[in-house]
């Protein structure tokens, strides 16, 4: 089925008009008044037609296809369809980004154990304290090193047998020793530290002739006022006093007159008097 358009129907109601007009029969629902008239009753039925469109474009729509019209008969559902919409809208805005809910179960956060914090920080605090404790004691074993092996190479540098004048000094282990007259007119052997500082160490009873060193013994020839001389030897460090130098027998070794010189040779003094004879005094 075909409908003729608005334009075609006007057409034909003028054309019809226009008929009546020139004596020809008058259609039924067509006014007088001119052919641009508007027709007041048109019979579909009997007014001819044709499709401004072709016939092979056209379709027949077939059950839920088309627009839907709202009628007071759907008004009530089609509002509920436009209620549902938009709350579908309005909770698809709410549930988008960081607004987006998470599913499944979160696992529960467990507060910190202070016990085991505090144990923690116990045993870093310790650590340290060994740490430190290590750090000092190897210090201190490093330094008490250094100050024992300085004495040994300073023995190892210092000859151990050396002789010298009444005038002269010996070294021993870093103190120097020699002879000082006293205020009495005695002579004292006097040794002096690094740091300047000065001890008395013995006295002698006669005049030193010579000072010499072995090993750690001082030996000091001497001319005593009674005409005699003899031989005086003293311990360094040792607590003893020092004493006259004595032959295989034990007896002091001494001689008449005055020691004219004495010579250290090995670990024997050679002394000579003032009468040129030599008497040999052992040290060991």
């Amino acid at each position: 089925m075909s409908y003729a358009s608005n334009d075609e129907r006007y057409r034909r109601s003028a054309h019809a008009a226009g008929r009546h007009a020139a004596g020809g029969p008058r259609v039924s629902g067509v006014s007088r008044v001119g052919a641009h008239a508007i027709p007041e009753d048109v019979d579909d039925s009997t007014a001819p037609r044709r499709c401004a469109a072709p016939v092979d474009s056209l379709q027949t729509l077939s059950a839920g296809q088309g627009a839907r019209v709202t009628t007071r008969e759907n008004a009530a559902e089609a509002a509920d369809i436009a209620r549902d919409r938009a709350e579908q809208r309005s909770r698809n805005r709410r549930l988008s980004g960081r607004n987006r809910p998470e599913y499944g179960s979160k696992p529960e956060r467990k507060p910190a154990n202070l016990k085991s914090v505090l144990l923690v920080i116990a045993g870093v605090v310790g650590l340290f304290v060994i740490l430190a404790i290590v750090a000092v004691v190897t210090f201190l074993g490093a330094q008490d090193n250094t100050q024992s092996a300085e004495p040994a190479a300073t023995t190892a540098e210092e000859p151990q047998q050396v002789q010298t004048t009444a005038d002269g000094s010996v070294t021993y282990q870093g103190v120097s020793y020699a002879i000082e007259a006293t205020g009495d007119g005695t002579y004292a052997v006097v040794a002096t530290d690094p740091q300047g500082n000065k001890t008395q160490e013995f006295t002698v009873s006669g005049t030193p002739v010579t000072l010499i060193l072995y090993n750690s013994v001082i030996v000091v020839p001497e001319n005593k006022s009674d005409g005699t001389w003899d031989v005086v030897a003293y311990t360094i460090g040792g607590d003893s006093e020092p004493v006259s130098v004595v032959d295989s027998s034990g007896n002091a070794i001494t001689g008449t007159g005055t020691i004219a010189s004495a010579t250290l040779d090995g670990s024997v003094v050679h002394v000579t008097d003032s009468a040129g004879a030599t008497t040999d005094v052992a040290l060991e």
